[in-house]
């Protein structure tokens, strides 16, 4: 059975000056073949001059390192009560490959490494010369289930690619818009969530088609469904000298595609028209600023005399235009 614990050495001292996050009990799941048995094998053997890793490897329960238990299919359930031990104790972010460790054996992911200009800031040692092998091994080995688990990921992966995947991954929690409910799950829930709790209280449209849309001059927003996917869209308005600021967002997961629109607004007294053709960007929740890849302008003039902006909206469903409908930087 393969078995390794990762601890901190009781005769050194604490490896990290500053004080511990709260510490929130993770389960881990180590690949329990042959091959792995040889490289937690190896690992040890890289890490002998720590007199009191043979203690920890025997009691490692009781040490509240990690308490092992063998599945049928040879892998490995381990609870680990230290979930710092496979973070950066500079950044607090998960450990990534190349991990390196000053000759005191205080260990630091690359990127800080350049930051604290191959200082190491426990014991002022150099860092960053010398790969932690044996921690290396243990991040190729242990798969961690992401943290959305309860929106519906069911993707395990290598502590290693821990904040790559979630940093992209697409059952990122999203927060009902609607500032009197406190609903939140994954953008597919929020749109069943929507189309059930809240059917009647948003603006509905179909892609590819001209909606009108009407708003108060300090309305701050305006929230929009797509009747047949369900997708929710935030329609973004503020007050400025000049006049009135438009934009357009999507409620989901940030790294979701842009979906192209068009916004126009024509004048009460005269011709006049003003036109914008952008790309909407994505936010879990609404937010008074959101980013935006571009926005449009409303002169007061533009407002009709009961205070409202009336506009014209199309949103479409493809990402692929013609270069004529591409707006200039897009």
């Amino acid at each position: 059975m393969a078995k390794f614990s990762v601890g901190i050495e009781e005769d050194e001292g604490p490896s990290n000056r500053f004080p511990k996050r709260q510490r929130v009990e993770r389960v881990l799941y180590i690949e329990g073949s042959d091959q792995e048995e040889s490289e937690s094998e190896e690992a040890s053997e890289g890490a002998e001059e720590s007199d009191g890793e043979e203690e920890l490897e025997e009691s490692g329960a009781e040490q509240g390192a990690m308490s092992p238990q063998t599945a049928r299919d040879g892998s490995i359930s381990i609870t680990l009560t230290d979930p710092e031990v496979l973070d950066c104790s500079i950044c607090y972010d998960a450990l990534s490959i190349p991990v390196f460790q000053c000759e005191n054996g205080h260990i630091a992911c690359s990127t800080c490494c350049i930051k604290m200009r191959n200082r190491c800031p426990s014991c002022s040692t150099t860092i960053g010369n010398s790969r932690c092998r044996a921690i290396e091994k243990v991040l190729e080995s242990v798969k961690v289930s992401c943290q959305n688990l309860k929106y519906g990921c069911k993707e395990a992966f290598s502590y290693s690619l821990k904040q790559k995947h979630e940093k992209a991954c697409p059952f990122v929690p999203c927060s009902c818009p609607l500032s009197e409910c406190c609903f939140e799950g994954s953008s597919e829930d929020l749109r069943v969530h929507f189309g059930i709790v809240h059917r009647y209280s948003v603006t509905r449209f179909l892609y590819d088609r001209l909606v009108s849309i009407t708003v108060g001059v300090s309305e701050k927003s305006l929230i929009l469904r797509e009747e047949v996917d369900g997708s929710l869209f935030i329609l973004h308005n503020k007050v400025e000298t000049l006049g009135n600021v438009v934009t357009l967002s999507r409620i989901g997961p940030s790294t979701e595609r842009g979906f192209f629109y068009e916004l126009i607004v024509k004048a009460q007294a005269d011709v006049s028209t003003l036109k914008l053709q952008s790309f909407t960007k994505s936010s879990p929740k609404q937010v008074d600023s959101p980013q935006s890849l571009g926005f449009l302008l409303i002169p007061s003039q533009f407002c009709s005399a009961s205070r409202q902006i009336k506009m014209n909206l199309r949103v479409w469903r493809s990402n692929r235009f013609s270069c004529s409908l591409r707006p200039s930087g897009a």
